[in-house]
């Protein structure tokens, strides 16, 4: 396989031909399911898809901003964004980085597994020590639920005395730890913030029985499936705000001897032969 060949399995595999495009949330919550990660937007240097992308069937970007209003494609967007509410099916999480990734509940779990604070054994990194405002916004969702950043910052930064820049800071740091995730409110389809304990505790209860082993070889060949072929660097990058890149190493290795995940012997990525799921 070569690059051309590597997009032209992507362009079908995430359907980015308007042939291809789902025709209904139905179908749209079904390419969540099978991709298992997607970004909400389109992202340059992409190796998942983008869920704007699917929906209007083309590789035309459409950088951080949603369709317009008269887009035809705005009203299947909102009815997925409306099942966060309804079946807690899928999530954004910003535990990989500033664009916001959209992942089914399977990923969202082995996620928790390494990340969440009611892990059994402990997270795989040091968890940051949260600030007093972090805290206090951590302890105003846990208590209230989904919440608007003008709530979060008319009810916790009045005694806090901060400027509007750093509520930017603590939602993103959350985030950034998987201690808050996004979700869109199912009346109105704005962007609202939660605990992952309020989205979905039962999930989270059963994520502490996951195998940890598993849980990162799970999530690398569940990017592989997705992305088709990768890099190591590429995966390191994807995953570096999840998993050290001394345990990445450790567990592709034993994936690739186990011939779980191999070698493409004519795809350069990174200036390196690509690697993928057999």
């Amino acid at each position: 396989m070569k690059l051309k060949d590597l997009a032209e399995k992507r362009t079908e595999l995430w359907r980015l031909r308007p042939h291809l495009a789902p025709n209904n949330e139905k179908e749209i919550r079904e390419f969540i399911k099978s991709a298992g990660f997607c970004y909400t937007y389109h992202i340059s240097r992409d190796t998942i898809p983008s869920l704007t992308q699917t929906i209007s069937g083309t590789h035309t970007p459409k950088t951080h901003l949603l369709f317009s209003d008269t887009d035809p494609f705005r009203e299947m967007l909102d009815e997925t964004f409306r099942v966060y509410s309804k079946q807690k099916l899928f999530i954004e999480v910003g535990i990989f980085g500033k664009h916001p990734v959209i992942v089914y509940r399977d990923v969202f779990s082995r996620l928790y597994r390494i990340a969440g604070k009611e892990v059994r054994g402990g997270s795989i990194r040091r968890r940051k020590r949260n600030t007093n405002i972090e805290k206090a916004v951590l302890s105003f969702l846990d208590e209230r639920g989904p919440a608007g950043r003008r709530e979060i910052r008319a009810s916790v930064f009045s005694n806090f005395g901060k400027d509007p820049g750093t509520l930017t800071k603590v939602l993103e740091s959350l985030s950034r730890q998987l201690k808050i995730i996004r979700t869109r409110r199912a009346d109105e389809i704005q962007i609202a913030w939660l605990t992952p304990e309020k989205w979905n505790a039962r999930l989270c209860e059963e994520s502490s029985n996951i195998d940890l082993s598993e849980t990162i070889e799970y999530l690398i060949i569940r990017f592989l499936s997705i992305s088709i072929a990768s890099s190591r660097k590429s995966l390191k990058r994807f995953f570096q705000h999840v998993i050290p890149f001394d345990i990445m190493d450790y567990h592709l290795n034993s994936l690739i001897q186990r011939g779980l995940v191999v070698t493409d012997t004519e795809l350069i990525i990174d200036g390196k032969r690509a690697l993928k799921i057999r």
